[in-house]
């Protein structure tokens, strides 16, 4: 079943075109078309249990491995071949087999010839590493004929081509180390909360200005990964309008170099999703359709089917952050409806976080429009994962909301434990996190807001602190998310929570 369940994964991500040249490739093929009927089955989006059961009520149980094992192979035959036409680096290394193979045949001008189609198409797409692999192996062929027709000077300068492509290398491997390292601690830790925070990230900063101010060789993979480096980094340390810049300059280079976009895009996407993030952490949501639409355009591609889901799942995220965010609740809801059926039902096929980012926007909605029970059940989505979702930075943010709803039910019980939880699993300090420490106190007084004078003693107690989060460019981040201040507020003054957000955003 295990390996039943990799096939249907497989099977499931193939493209349109990939799915399309399966069927040609299938109908030119003769003999037994066991493993045709088995992929149609997987293709009608069964379970494992009713694929199995239902092949084997035709066939009988033994074949089914067989046809699987068939199935597999002829998917990845037809996967490689296209590969092979489409991808670069498959191309690149097509001309270097063949180099190899003339050259072994003594036909030694055919075989530089080969080598050089190869070169012209690495320079082209700046594959430093194939470049690399490339010049060496003609110096190979060079040495094997005691260097014919080549002089010394000649024999030199493509040593010393070599020494640089290395010394371009090891810039572009740094600017790459140093990106991921950055990427990761956004991913784990999630962004910046305080100044100390942000100061953890100064080992980063310095080590990549230090490559920058060493490195002489502009080539556009270093551009793109110092670019993607200096946004991150002003993105995660709550400095926005520089990330939108940098995000903006690397956009440009990418639409400068559309041959440099990748198949699948993942950097060029990077670059629309860190816009998007700064411009939603910064409230600036009358400019984000701009960037949504380039996502659109992105998903009208042909990629792998998980590919082309992770992309609807950020525009959706982000179409319904702009929804939300603005107190457009009504417009947010009917968008879940329109991404039921294309998005929702496919949610165990996404990445983790982008399941948990997609059930706390489903949760949030429910809880603002007042469905309490349909937000409770998709929060307990969210909480019997737990092992799941719990090294994931959002997984406390959903716990935070967690609280909210069972401050709605007037769950007071639930609280104490809860909030001490919270406060050892964030290690909990005394000048960070700001916005938890006002939620913690503010549920705790949760009780007081049925009586209007303690409600207004609440609030004149708690205005100094929400002023304060107000104005700290690190609380954007949760607030981004969920505006728990807004909520707040709406309790303390018996407003709706979609006019405090409308006339906030």
């Amino acid at each position: 079943m295990q390996k039943l369940t990799s096939l249907m994964i497989l099977t499931e991500s193939l493209s349109k075109s990939e799915k399309r040249y399966f069927r040609l490739f299938s109908n030119i093929q003769t003999g037994d078309k066991k493993y045709v009927y088995l992929f149609d089955l997987i293709e009608a989006k069964n379970s494992v249990n009713t694929v199995h059961a239902q092949f084997c009520e035709k066939y009988n149980s033994a074949s089914f491995n067989m046809a699987a094992k068939h199935l597999y192979n002829t998917i990845m035959d037809c996967l490689i071949y296209l590969h092979r036409k489409q991808d670069i680096q498959t191309k690149i290394f097509a001309l270097i087999s063949e180099a190899d193979i003339l050259y072994e045949r003594a036909l030694f001008d055919d075989a530089m010839e080969a080598l050089k189609k190869a070169k012209k198409m690495a320079a082209m797409y700046e594959m430093d590493s194939l470049i690399l692999l490339l010049r060496r192996t003609e110096l190979k062929y060079l040495n094997s004929t005691n260097f014919k027709n080549i002089t010394e000077r000649q024999l030199i300068s493509k040593q010393m081509k070599i020494v640089e492509e290395m010394k371009y290398l090891r810039s572009a491997n740094l600017h790459s180390q140093l990106y991921d390292i950055l990427k990761h601690r956004l991913f784990y830790k999630g962004y910046a909360r305080s100044e100390k925070q942000k100061d953890s990230l100064n080992d980063l900063i310095l080590s990549e200005l230090n490559v920058v101010a060493n490195n002489s060789y502009k080539g556009f993979e270093t551009q793109k990964l110092h670019l993607l480096f200096q946004s991150t980094y002003y993105l995660d340390s709550g400095n926005y309008k520089m990330a939108i810049r940098f995000y903006q300059t690397l956009i440009d280079l990418f639409e400068e170099n559309k041959h440099m976009i990748l198949n699948p895009p993942i950097y060029y996407l990077q670059a629309i999703t860190g816009i998007l993030n700064s411009l939603k952490i910064a409230s600036q949501y009358k400019e984000m359709p701009f960037f949504i639409n380039k996502l659109k355009k992105i998903e009208h591609g042909d990629y792998a089917v998980d590919f082309i889901l992770n992309i609807r799942s950020l525009i959706f995220s982000y179409e319904f952050t702009c929804l939300f965010n603005t107190g457009n609740f009504t417009a947010a809801a009917n968008l879940i409806s329109k991404y039921d059926e294309s998005l929702l039902k496919n949610m165990p096929l996404l990445r983790l976080d982008t399941q948990l980012d997609l059930l706390i926007n489903l949760t949030i909605l429910d809880l603002a429009l007042g469905n309490i029970k349909s937000a409770r059940k998709q929060m307990k989505n969210i909480m019997s994962s737990g092992k799941l979702f719990y090294a994931l930075p959002a997984y406390r943010y959903a716990r935070l909301i967690n609280l909210v709803l069972q401050a709605e039910t007037e769950n007071y019980d639930f609280f104490e434990n809860e909030i001490k939880s919270i406060k050892r699993s964030i290690r909990y300090e005394k000048h960070s996190y700001i916005t938890e420490k006002l939620l913690f106190k503010f549920i705790q007084n949760h009780y007081l807001l049925n009586d209007r004078k303690m409600r207004e003693k609440l609030h004149r107690q708690l205005e100094k602190e929400i002023i304060k989060i107000k104005q700290n460019k690190y609380e954007r981040q949760i607030l981004a998310i969920f505006d728990f201040i807004s909520w707040m507020q709406s309790k303390l003054t018996n407003r709706k929570f979609d006019e405090i957000l409308a006339e906030k955003n």
